[in-house]
């Protein structure tokens, strides 16, 4: 591996999406990450629809970089493996319930105890104490998400990106990396602890700086006001304005041919603050790409809501394609750019248990300890 994270080496203990795709970052930063999973399908994703070439593509999207090792890390021998493995990792990532990993002797104060310079980091739910399951769903609802995002008619709406999971995941690379850093100066490691509710509650920190110092309940940012917001066109498709410094409010409205609306941004659609309603009439008189047309030459912050296929075109430089079993598959590269260690795929997500045998010997295991494991039904 090459990057800028080349000879760090990373135990992953995680499943679904958060987890994974903390690791995979550090995977397409250059670190090389061996992924333990358990029978019999290892994580679940690997499973779930839809396939490319054959592999189930949300498991290709978070799992590239990554070697395979299939191991029943609830048996004696199968956590000894593991106990191997972290004494030699950088980093160890996990993501089961609290108290899970320390029936087997795999807690953070087991395993630093065998290996002080190992980061470990727990991606837990509510908390290192709270043993609830839950999904992207409950945590975005307790962390005050999903009430800050409502529709017009006042249900709160769903969005389709997993926003606990995906933000808890950079939380945890953070912190990772963070820990990492202080090591160079002590020589220890430490335990990290990323909880998915507090992750997504961080996503509230500019509205919740408002209501807790009193003010109002939603903000010029929450769809209140004319100069941001999401516009319906007559053709059914949205555009985006955020317009909120008057030089941009004022650029749009003339461009409307509305110069009476100039000064009045702040204006909602109150009894006696009509813009909002007004300039709602004026984009859905027209098509989406019409609009796009007419406004593109001026600076107003106006911007199309695309739908995936068009966000692919829009943003190539965004995506890249990668090996999928006998297919490629199309998928979301990590945003981040760097000039002398760029990030790039390696290989692509591994066959369930893939390097088992790889990892193994590197462990020093030979193969007759190896088939010693097989046969006690430890590793396949």
């Amino acid at each position: 591996m090459t990057g800028a994270l080349a000879g760090l080496r990373v135990l992953d203990l995680t499943r679904y999406i958060p987890g994974p795709y903390a690791t995979l970052v550090l995977g397409d930063l250059g670190a090389d990450v061996v992924k333990v999973e358990d029978g019999p399908v290892g994580d679940p994703t690997r499973v779930t629809p839809p396939a490319v070439g054959g592999d189930a593509a949300l498991h290709a999207a978070l799992n590239r970089n990554k070697r395979s090792v299939l191991l029943d890390w609830r048996s004696e021998p199968g956590a000894q493996v593991v106990r191997r493995l972290a004494a030699r990792a950088d980093v160890l990532v996990e993501s089961y319930r609290p108290g899970v990993l320390a029936r087997r002797g795999l807690d953070a104060p087991a395993l630093t105890a065998e290996n002080p310079r190992l980061v470990y980091c727990s991606i837990t739910g509510y908390g290192p104490d709270d043993v609830r399951a839950g999904h992207d769903v409950n945590y975005a609802a307790v962390g005050g998400f999903l009430d800050g995002n409502r529709g017009r008619d006042g249900e709160p709406v769903l969005p389709q990106a997993q926003v606990a999971d995906m933000t808890g995941a950079l939380s945890a690379v953070i912190g990772i990396l963070a820990a990492l850093q202080a090591r160079e100066r002590t020589g220890r490691g430490q335990a990290v602890t990323i909880s998915l509710r507090d992750s997504v509650l961080a996503l509230m920190t500019v509205p919740l700086a408002r209501r807790l110092a009193g003010g109002a309940e939603r903000s010029e940012l929450s769809g209140t006001h004319a100069c941001y917001n999401v516009y319906r066109c007559r053709d059914g498709r949205d555009l985006t304005v955020g317009a909120l410094e008057p030089k941009f409010w004022e650029a749009l409205v003339r461009r409307l041919g509305r110069d009476d609306l100039v000064g009045r941004q702040w204006e909602g659609d109150g009894p006696r603050e009509r813009t909002l309603d007004e300039v709602r009439a004026i984009f859905a008189s027209r098509d989406r790409d019409e609009w796009l047309r007419d406004l593109s030459g001026i600076d107003a912050c106006v911007e199309p809501v695309l739908d995936a296929f068009e966000a692919t075109g829009a943003a190539a430089g965004a995506f890249l394609d990668q090996p999928s079993g006998d297919g490629w598959l199309r998928t979301v590269a990590t945003p981040v750019t760097l000039a002398g260690t760029p990030v790039r795929p390696q290989r692509p997500a591994p066959a369930l248990g893939q390097h088992t045998s790889e990892v193994l010997a590197e462990l020093g295991y030979d193969a007759r300890d190896v088939e010693a494991l097989r046969g006690l039904g430890v590793v396949a």
